[in-house]
């Protein structure tokens, strides 16, 4: 992707503290010197990344992956900026929430699915030590603690839903072969 910065835009803390996680561990199939001012993006609104991120003369195109819970979140960039992103923009579902990934790393998406509530209530009804689940520096530290734990969970998640581009799509193939 040398001739290509990389753009990830996530929707809250606990994406973006997973997404530095893969980052630190040089999990991904980019490195963070890759991305669009070396960080990873909150700006959710095409509009306004394009205005923040792409109103700037580059010489390179913009590849953007977006981690995101829901389908029908739209991003539309205006053609006068479609020209400095690599299209298709990808879309990597983490539905239905991030958390969902707390409970695969549990072995409980049966009593999840089993509960009808949403997997952030589930993780702080059922997991005492994640009560912050969505907090960036709990978020952080407990997967960069499990690290391996969060690569199977991302591969769980992947093969549950195979419809959907997910996380896991984007962990190189190094990491996939080392952990598995």
């Amino acid at each position: 992707m040398n001739n290509t910065l990389v753009a990830i835009i996530v929707e809250g803390n606990a994406e973006q503290a997973i997404v530095d996680v893969l980052l630190e561990h040089h999990a991904l199939i980019f490195e963070r010197e890759e991305l669009l001012q070396e960080e990873v993006i909150r700006t959710r609104s095409a509009s306004s990344f394009s205005k923040k991120y792409l109103n700037k003369s580059m010489n390179k195109m913009v590849k953007i992956y977006r981690v995101l819970d829901s389908k029908k979140e739209n991003f539309k960039l205006s053609k006068a900026y479609q020209k400095k992103v690599e299209l298709p923009i990808n879309n990597l579902y983490t539905t239905p929430e991030i958390e969902i990934l707390f409970i695969l790393y549990h072995n409980d998406y049966n009593k999840y699915k089993r509960s009808k509530i949403k997997p952030s209530l589930f993780v702080k009804q059922n997991y005492s030590d994640l009560d912050k689940v969505k907090s960036y520096k709990d978020a952080f530290g407990f997967w960069d603690s499990h690290f391996s734990d969060l690569i199977h969970a991302l591969k769980k998640y992947r093969s549950s839903n195979p419809d959907n581009a997910a996380l896991y799509d984007i962990i190189n193939e190094d990491t996939k072969r080392r952990i598995g």
